[in-house]
């Protein structure tokens, strides 16, 4: 095993353990949609899973002898690689997250909460699923 096989394999796990999150987020959610703490812990819980999901495609892509570094270019590279099958969702997933980072705006929060649940978490379930599949070969 090299190191690169390792490292995909170790971020791929931390991402499972940040999906389990993302779901109890998701869940609370459900039950209160309107409560301000539950709308924040699932973009908090968004953010951090989707990083963990960029950098788990990047060390695949690494360990595939595909050479990316910043995000965009790991999305683009992952969907020319058929990692990922909506191009499109993940680069307006990038988008939410850097203007999430950088400030929150309640209706912003709001209109990400609903593109997080929507279309964010079923594409990056899809993502999870897919390097599952990969983990165990």
């Amino acid at each position: 095993m090299t190191t690169q096989d390792i490292r995909w394999k170790q971020r791929f796990d931390n991402l499972t353990r940040a999906f389990a999150r993302l779901r109890e987020a998701m869940a609370a959610i459900a039950q209160e949609p309107k409560n301000h703490l539950y709308q924040i812990a699932l973009i908090g819980a968004f953010q951090f899973t989707f990083e963990l999901s960029w950098k788990t495609m990047k060390d695949y892509l690494v360990y595939s002898g595909v050479d990316v570094s910043l995000p965009r270019e790991v999305i683009k590279q992952a969907f020319h690689h058929q990692l990922i099958h909506e191009g499109q969702v993940w680069i307006d997933m990038l988008e939410d997250r850097n203007l999430m980072a950088h400030v929150y705006q309640e209706f912003a929060a709001v209109e990400a909460g609903k593109n997080i649940l929507q279309h964010y978490i079923p594409a990056m379930e899809k993502m999870a699923k897919d390097f599952l599949e990969k983990r165990s070969k």
